[in-house]
């Protein structure tokens, strides 16, 4: 298991990997990947914000976790 700090870091080292690889390197298949790396990362900020935002949300109403 990854340690907690690395775990949160790595989706925007995907967004800013895939940027690097769009714009640094001279090949189509490079942006192809570097896009997709990008995107990828985009998702996982997206689902884990929407995953983590209902406790949170839920906290601060003063409901107790079961």
């Amino acid at each position: 298991m990854l340690p907690k700090p690395v775990y949160e870091v790595l989706p925007y080292f995907y967004v800013c990997g895939g940027i690097a690889a769009m714009l640094l390197l001279d090949s189509v298949m490079s942006f192809v990947c570097g896009l997709l790396m990008s995107v990828t990362g985009v998702l996982v900020l997206w689902l884990r914000r929407n995953h983590r935002q209902p406790a949170r949300v839920l906290m601060e109403q003063g409901w107790q976790a079961e």
